[in-house]
């Protein structure tokens, strides 16, 4: 009997609460929403377009073109990496264009 009630007590004392870990759920930024986003290097932003038709990433400075990159995407959320290292510091445009045709645009600040 007393081993018995003190099995019981060693049971209800080593049990303990299960902690419950919620992790922040990561956030898309998506870049076309504003209209001025500072930038670093290997940041990823998203976009959502809404054909599967090929697109092109621009990057400008004033009308000189720096990079464009030509990619098929898939339809609604789309990510991408931007890598600055190579890019000269200040403000740049960066467009979505889809058969010459400009989709969205917005100015980015590398620094």
């Amino acid at each position: 009997m007393k081993k018995g009630f003190i099995l019981l007590l060693l049971i209800l004392f080593s049990c303990q609460k299960d902690e419950i870990i919620i992790e922040p759920t990561p956030t898309q930024e998506m870049i076309f929403e504003e209209s001025i986003s500072k930038v670093v290097d290997g940041q990823e932003f998203s976009f959502e377009v809404t054909s599967t038709d090929t697109h092109q990433l621009i990057i400008k400075n004033n009308n000189s073109v720096l990079t464009k990159e030509s990619f098929t995407p898939i339809i609604r959320l789309n990510t991408k990496t931007l890598y600055t290292t190579s890019l000269p510091k200040g403000e740049l445009n960066l467009s979505l264009v889809n058969d010459s045709l400009e989709i969205q645009k917005t100015v980015i600040i590398i620094e």
